[in-house]
């Protein structure tokens, strides 16, 4: 029993303990040593590392502007802009944006949708119509407006069409995502009144059905950009009349048109003053609607204006 030997060694957390034959003890102690110490060694210093890295003093702002200009954000990671698209509706999303125009309330609108799904989201102008239905926002007149000015900026552009789809899809641009990602929230103002031209109501106009949307307008010029009351009225009837949505035109009804559809201030005694001194232009018969006033139609020279000023402004 004299070469009996009990022995404990203890490293940290790591314990050994033998008890036995001297021989074996010693033999047992020395394959601990040289294989089990060395790699709790190692695991011991790597605990000490950690622990001292996290008494390092925090990054500076500097550092941390420095680190976000380093690795930019992905455009279509939700985990870039921390939105939980299980807890976000599009309403709440627009809201950290604060006041949008109807133009950047299109493309954020876009963009939450291309958010939600993680990758390019394609668009329409019915696409449109559904964000401001679901935003709780009062329809604009015009969506199809909205959309070519966005291209026309470069905020968006078209999307791959091969088999030629009605309508036309849309895909935010990489400005359009440089735009988005760069912006800066307006502060929310009291709103004030939009001033609207006088119009006749709705009901009292035979064209209070149209939609600018069902007009195909990018087949022809704005209506704003024409520079007399005459070419605005001619080429109102001629692209209502091509759209076949329409012949017949009481001066009221062009009115409306202009105002209510293409957004354009116009004036009743403009329209009629351009029946009247006009009259090669025009063909003229009493209302079946409205007994005490005429209606119109173009002519052939009048088709031939609103033809040439197409071909001018196609040119341009």
């Amino acid at each position: 029993m004299e070469n009996q030997l009990k022995l404990k060694i203890k490293i940290g957390q790591v314990e050994f303990e033998a008890e036995g034959d001297a021989n074996a003890v010693t033999e047992q102690r020395d394959v601990f040593i040289q294989s089990i110490v060395p790699a709790a060694s190692s695991f011991l210093d790597k605990i000490q590392s950690i622990e001292t890295a996290r008494t390092i003093e925090p990054p500076t702002n500097n550092q941390i502007v420095q680190n976000e200009t380093a690795a930019p954000a992905l455009p279509y990671s939700n985990a870039s802009n921390n939105i939980d698209c299980s807890r976000t509706n599009l309403v709440s999303f627009l809201n950290k944006y604060g006041e949008l125009s109807d133009q950047d309330f299109v493309i954020f609108a876009a963009y939450y949708y291309e958010q939600k799904q993680e990758s390019a989201y394609v668009f329409t102008v019915e696409d449109v119509k559904n964000f401001y239905s679901e935003a709780r926002r009062p329809p604009y007149c015009n969506n199809s407006d909205l959309l070519k000015r966005l291209v026309q900026k470069g905020l968006i552009m078209d999307a791959p069409n091969e088999t030629g789809k009605i309508p036309k899809p849309y895909v935010i641009s990489q400005d359009g995502l440089q735009y988005i990602n760069t912006y800066t929230p307006k502060e929310k103002t009291e709103k004030k009144a939009r001033k609207v031209p006088v119009s006749k109501k709705k009901n009292e106009s035979n064209y209070a059905f149209l939609n600018a949307d069902e007009l195909n307008l990018s087949k022809y010029p704005a209506i704003k950009d024409l520079k007399s009351s005459k070419e605005k009225i001619i080429m109102t009837m001629y692209i209502v009349t091509s759209e076949k949505k329409g012949t017949w035109f009481l001066a009221t009804d062009v009115e409306f048109i202009v105002l209510n559809v293409f957004n354009e201030h116009i004036t009743l005694k403009q329209v009629q003053n351009t029946f009247d001194q006009n009259r090669d232009l025009f063909a003229k018969r009493k209302s079946e609607s409205n007994k005490k006033a005429n209606e119109y139609r173009l002519l052939s020279g009048a088709t031939n204006i609103a033809e040439t000023i197409i071909s001018e402004n196609t040119t341009k």
